[in-house]
């Protein structure tokens, strides 16, 4: 892409990163953490909240969906914060930075690392 055309991140897709920044291990395994923790871990945590909602909203469930609220509270705000923390557009950023810089942020690389070494116990066992 040029530097003139604007970049949708919302509308890109894994095969997108994985198109535009190469297929090397260390942009593959950035791209899988930030889809993982966008598709699993955020939405997942913060599915719970409308589940308890809806006990809250029924006469029978009400004292439980009030407790069970107060515990999902503080997970979908998790959900929340890692939403955003794992945007398209961060990975966007963070890619490009890696292409230009050869590096990645402390907290990211040490996430890169441990999935490296996934990868290959994953490959060991084939």
């Amino acid at each position: 892409m040029t530097a003139q055309e604007k970049v949708k991140y919302r509308k890109l897709e894994y095969m997108d990163f994985k198109n535009e920044f190469g297929s090397n291990d260390t942009v593959l395994a950035v791209v899988d953490i930030y889809f993982d923790k966008r598709e699993n871990a955020a939405y997942g945590e913060m599915s719970f909240l409308p589940i308890t909602a809806g006990l809250t909203i029924l006469p029978q469930t009400r004292i439980i969906g009030v407790a069970t609220s107060a515990v999902a509270l503080p997970i979908f705000l998790h959900g929340c914060y890692t939403l955003m923390k794992f945007k398209k557009k961060r990975l966007y950023k963070t890619l490009v930075a890696f292409r230009e810089e050869k590096a990645l942020p402390k907290w990211l690389q040490r996430k890169v690392d441990k999935q490296l070494v996934m990868y290959k116990e994953v490959q060991r066992e084939y």
